[in-house]
């Protein structure tokens, strides 16, 4: 009777991801065709630019020191960032939610993304992005201010115990990944602020 029951539950669960309009893991098990991502492996004349940046009580925070990913758009990445963010266009998932694993990357989804690290200030820039649509992605995390008695410590040392976990010691991480599809043509220069 056990295997029966975890039968019913499986199919009640994907019933339940169905129509909650979640993903499933039948359009990520789809590898893509070299033909697909082709164009993304030449060098075009345009120039992705942005910058991430996201404000917290009154502070700001940047993807400062971050990965910035230019990621060439095909059926695999389309159902990774609905995946991930919820939808294909434009999406933020918080870092409280934790990353999304997926079982195995698709090699040419791995060979084909570009990648940089945003500077001091939360900016990023891709350069020779030949023309078509593409997926800018990047994370801006910190860590939380913990409260002790009343008291904001990030990170210190309090009565010889250090406080809090995560980046540097301190709170919970705050923040989150970012994404949002593009589509440059024609040599031009495209700016993108995430989130």
């Amino acid at each position: 009777m056990k295997p029966a029951l975890l039968a019913v539950a499986v199919v009640l669960t994907a019933a339940g991801c169905s129509q909650l309009g979640l993903p499933g893991f039948g359009p990520l098990s789809t590898p893509i065709a070299p033909s697909e991502v082709e164009w993304a492996r030449k060098s075009g004349a345009n120039t992705v630019s942005g910058n991430a940046v996201m404000t917290a009580g009154g502070t700001a925070h940047t993807c400062a020191g971050q990965s910035a990913n230019l990621i060439p758009d095909t059926a695999y990445a389309r159902a990774r960032m609905t995946a991930i963010f919820g939808n294909d266009s434009r999406g933020t998932r918080a870092a409280s939610l934790g990353p999304v694993k997926f079982e195995r990357d698709d090699p040419l989804y791995v060979s084909t993304l570009r990648t940089t690290r945003c500077d001091a200030s939360g900016s990023f820039a891709f350069a020779r992005v030949p023309d078509g649509t593409w997926y800018v992605t990047t994370s801006v995390k910190w860590q939380a201010p913990v409260r002790v008695a009343g008291a904001q410590v990030g990170g210190a040392q309090v009565g010889g115990a250090q406080v809090g976990g995560g980046l540097a010691g301190g709170g919970q991480i705050e923040g989150g990944s970012m994404m949002r599809r593009v589509t440059v043509r024609g040599g031009r220069l495209t700016k993108v602020t995430l989130p």
